[in-house]
């Protein structure tokens, strides 16, 4: 695109936002001309805008700090852009301005960090089997001590209100570890049991801290 095309088209775009405006002798932010347009060359569009302000098309055009782009367009700026300019590109743009668009970056996907990811994945399923394993340990627990003849039958119902303690305690998001501690303590005095509990302690203190 020449500096004179690129120069009517922005006179054009500028055209269209006094015409929106509710008085024409407006300066305008036109900060969106050039990424709508898909311009990234501001060198060519600052003598673009010279050119124009030249031949007294524009008025105050300037870029400020932040390469931000303000003008407002003349009587003789407004006359060119509705005959249509001189390149040919103003009719162009009035008639298919759509071809003139950049449509907008698609948004990129979200980064995923693997490795973080691969962790939390099996951190979950140690956790689910963890769970699973504690479960069968406990319906061992019970069905061992309902069958053991050496316990006494006072100290068994003792015994198995400690189980369905711990069941419960077990099944919760939040632990209280004093009454697992107590509970799978009370559990250990029995010999037929033993090897469970410490199977099952070992469990809750790697997988349930």
């Amino acid at each position: 695109m020449t500096t004179e095309e690129l120069a009517e088209l922005f006179l054009a775009h500028l055209y269209n936002l006094a015409e929106e405006a509710p008085h024409p002798n407006f300066l305008f932010s036109v900060n969106d001309f050039a990424p709508k347009l898909g311009i990234t060359d501001r060198e060519g569009l600052q003598k673009a805008i010279n050119y124009l302000g030249d031949r007294g098309f524009i008025i105050l055009a300037s870029f400020d700090m932040f390469g931000g782009i303000s003008a407002g367009i003349t009587i003789e700026g407004s006359i060119l852009v509705e005959k249509g300019g001189e390149t040919g590109i103003i009719k162009q743009y009035q008639k298919v301005p759509q071809t003139f668009m950049t449509p907008p970056p698609e948004p990129s996907p979200p980064v995923i960090d693997r490795e973080r990811t691969e962790t939390v994945n099996e951190e979950k399923q140690r956790s689910f089997f963890a769970r699973h394993a504690v479960e069968a340990i406990l319906e061992d627990i019970e069905d061992i001590l309902e069958r053991d003849d050496t316990v006494a039958a006072e100290a068994k119902k003792d015994l198995l209100s400690d189980l369905t303690t711990l069941k419960i305690q077990m099944e919760r998001s939040v632990k209280n570890r004093q009454i697992l501690n107590v509970m799978l303590g009370n559990l250990s005095r029995i010999p037929s049991i033993t090897p469970l509990i410490t199977g099952l302690n070992c469990i809750v203190e790697t997988y349930f801290r």
